[in-house]
C-alpha cells in the first residue's frame, strides 16, 4: 500500500493527538495526588484540633478522675454534657469513670452510646481510642452477665446489659452497627 501526502498528514495529526492526550493524562496524575494529600492533611488537623478541644473542654473533668474523685467527676461531666448533648467523649469519660466505680452495667450503656455517636473510641489508630478499657469492661463482665441473665430471664435490665456487652464485643470484633 502506497502512502499519499492526505495519509502522512493524518499519520501526523494522529501521532500528535495521541502525544498530547499523555502529555495532559500524565499532568493530571499529580493534581490528583496532590489533592488526595490536601485532603488527608485537612482530615489529621481536624482530628487533632477537635483533640485539642475536648482537653480543654473535659480539662476539670480529667482532673477529678485522675484524683479519683469520681462523684464530683461525675457532677462536672453531667454539665458539660447539659451544654453539648451529642458529644461522645461525655459518654465515653463517664464509662471510664463508672467502670472505676465498678458500676459495670452503666459503664457499658455509656460506652455503648459513645461508640454509637462516634467508632473512633474502638479504633485501634485513632487518637482517642479508648479500645483497651473497653475490652477490659467486656472481657470482665460478659460471662457474669450471661450467667444472671440464664438465672433471671425475665428481667430486662440484665437483658439490656448483655446486649450492651454483646454490642461492644461485636464492635470490637470489627462489627460495625
Amino acid at each position: 500500500m502506497k502512502f499519499d501526502k492526505f495519509d502522512r498528514v493524518l499519520i501526523i495529526l494522529l501521532a500528535v493527538a495521541i502525544v498530547t492526550i499523555a502529555g495532559y493524562s500524565f499532568k493530571a496524575l499529580p493534581e490528583k495526588t496532590a489533592i488526595v494529600e490536601s485532603r488527608n492533611m485537612e482530615r489529621e488537623l481536624a482530628t487533632q484540633a477537635r483533640q485539642g478541644l475536648l482537653e480543654k473542654l473535659y480539662a476539670p473533668d480529667n482532673t477529678a478522675l485522675q484524683s479519683a474523685q469520681y462523684q464530683e467527676a461525675l457532677l462536672k461531666l453531667e454539665e458539660i454534657n447539659v451544654r453539648y448533648p451529642g458529644e461522645a467523649h461525655g459518654f465515653i469519660l463517664k464509662g471510664e469513670i463508672l467502670n472505676r466505680m465498678e458500676s459495670y452495667e452503666g459503664a457499658a450503656a455509656a460506652f455503648v452510646r459513645g461508640v454509637k455517636l462516634n467508632g473512633d473510641y474502638i479504633d485501634r489508630q485513632s487518637l482517642l481510642s479508648r479500645r483497651p478499657t473497653i475490652e477490659s469492661l467486656v472481657n470482665k463482665t460478659i460471662a457474669r452477665a450471661a450467667l444472671a441473665y440464664r438465672n433471671s430471664a425475665g428481667n430486662p435490665a440484665m437483658k439490656e446489659h448483655l446486649a450492651n456487652l454483646n454490642y461492644l464485643k461485636s464492635r470490637l470484633a470489627g462489627g460495625c452497627e
